[in-house]
């Protein structure tokens, strides 16, 4: 099941009803793994197998840690090879099985090695993350092993974020689940208001943006500027799909007393790519540097070799994680590259230059034309021969008719933009002082209404999935 299903009303009502009628924080723990259960198994039932294993192995180790702190190194490593074994089988084998075959090839060697038709469970990428640093924390001493199973299930399989994140610590959701949660009108409003934006923001401005995107990264021979105008679009696009996602899953949880952690800060503000990371895909981008990046570079004085070297293995493996195929091997070393371009930038240009007018701003321009569009075509094309062959045409030469074609494409997607814009300004230049007004409940009714009418109009039975549910 997922947020736009025109099932999960129905199923998000029974749950809400039933949730705070309880009352008893155990009773509604029960709940919310059985919840949890239907929401993950709706169409695959046999996700919740693997679900389990995951959960189950790190609960064991995580006890077993409590109990025998000497053996702690040999349990962490135990956690790492059965969820890294997880998420590499069903993930990434045929991935290197393909590779494996052509390097044999290559040297003119035949090979018997088949690929398997594996169908990958929906949500592992973020689950398996959220398992594995319970243990790795518990190892380092930064957290308690629990002994209620109940309570842990909760966090492994909480269903607002357990298929696309955001992907949350336990010491951070843990205690949510391990203390009763107050039934309050004005998170319950915030949530829905959250909510119902990101349906919005999938709905209307991701979905359709997905069709103009689609048709022409299909053209077989497409002119420069049709190929950056579908970036530009894939750019818009993914950040109102992924954000749409994880609005409707903190407006969700926010409605049950949960708060999860903000996972996009406008990301397209950002003047720099270490900036960038620090608005995007915030969750993975913490977790990646705490538990990857930051033991790279060790203790003590960092020298340039050391960054370069943990940088680009950081963003290597950020990219790998998204997908197993080179364009996303790519798209993360890509993203490495700019992150030393931009370190030495920091350690080297003159502090006076910030406060150049308008400084700021040109910063932010480059970076989204530098990088983040650029990036946007390594993410969404796959072939790496056609990604050869978009960098090498030049991006103002076109026919008259696909000069139309990618200005219209351009067009439709600043329309569709807009909306994100002005939420923006709302939201850092008048939110105070709208709450604070008479006409604050009407103008939220209101919204809530139009916001509804619009998603009645764009809806379409055939709707695309999340974007992040392939990982």
């Amino acid at each position: 099941m997922n947020f736009v299903q025109l099932e999960f009303p129905l199923f998000m009502v029974v749950v809400f009803t039933t949730y705070w009628l309880l009352r008893d924080r155990r009773w509604q723990n029960a709940l919310l793994v059985m919840a949890s259960a239907l929401f993950y198994g709706w169409v695959h039932p046999w996700f919740l197998t693997l679900l389990g294993f995951s959960a189950v192995l790190d609960y064991t180790i995580g006890r077993t840690m409590g109990k025998y702190p000497a053996y702690r190194p040999y349990l962490v490593v135990l956690s790492l090879i059965g969820n890294l074994g997880v998420l590499g089988f069903f993930k990434y084998f045929n991935f290197f099985i393909v590779n494996i075959k052509g390097a044999f090839l290559l040297a003119g060697l035949e090979t018997d090695l088949r690929t398997l038709d594996i169908l990958l469970p929906v949500g592992v990428s973020f689950y398996t993350f959220q398992t594995m640093s319970y243990t790795i924390d518990i190892y380092r001493g930064e957290l308690k092993p629990r002994t209620n199973f109940l309570d842990y299930l909760v966090y492994v399989s909480f269903f607002p974020q357990l298929v696309a994140g955001p992907i949350e610590r336990a010491g951070r959701l843990l205690p949510q689940v391990e203390r009763d949660r107050v039934f309050s009108w004005d998170r319950i409003i915030s949530g829905f208001s959250l909510a119902w934006w990101g349906a919005f923001k999938k709905i209307v401005i991701a979905d359709t943006l997905a069709s103009f995107v689609d048709k022409i990264f299909i053209l077989g021979d497409p002119s420069g500027p049709e190929v950056w105008a579908g970036c530009i679009a894939f750019t818009v696009q993914i950040f109102a799909d992924f954000s749409g996602y994880t609005d409707m899953a903190r407006g969700t949880a926010r409605m049950l007393g949960f708060e999860l952690v903000e996972n996009f800060k406008s990301p397209f503000l950002a003047t720099s790519t270490p900036d960038f990371w620090q608005r995007w895909h915030i969750s993975l981008s913490q977790w990646i540097r705490d538990y990857i990046m930051v033991p790279l570079l060790g203790t003590g004085r960092v020298t340039t070799f050391r960054y370069i070297y943990a940088a680009l293995i950081t963003f290597t493996l950020i990219g790998f994680w998204h997908g197993a195929s080179w364009n996303f091997v790519l798209f993360g070393f890509y993203h490495g590259l700019w992150i030393c371009v931009y370190r030495f930038v920091e350690l080297y240009m003159p502090k006076r230059v910030s406060s150049i007018p308008g400084a700021k701003w040109f910063a932010v321009v480059f970076h989204l034309c530098a990088v983040a569009v650029p990036g946007s075509l390594l993410f969404r094309e796959t072939s790496l021969e056609r990604i050869l062959y978009a960098v090498q045409l030049n991006p103002f030469y076109a026919e008259p008719d696909q000069w139309i074609a990618a200005t219209t494409v351009v067009g439709v997607t600043t329309i569709f933009a807009a909306p994100l814009i002005l939420s923006h300004f709302v939201e850092h230049h008048w939110w105070d002082r709208l709450r604070k007004s008479a006409f604050w409940w009407p103008l939220q009714t209101t919204t809530w209404s139009a916001l509804a009418l619009v998603m009645a109009l764009f809806y379409r039975d055939t709707s695309y999935d999340f974007i992040y549910f392939q990982f």
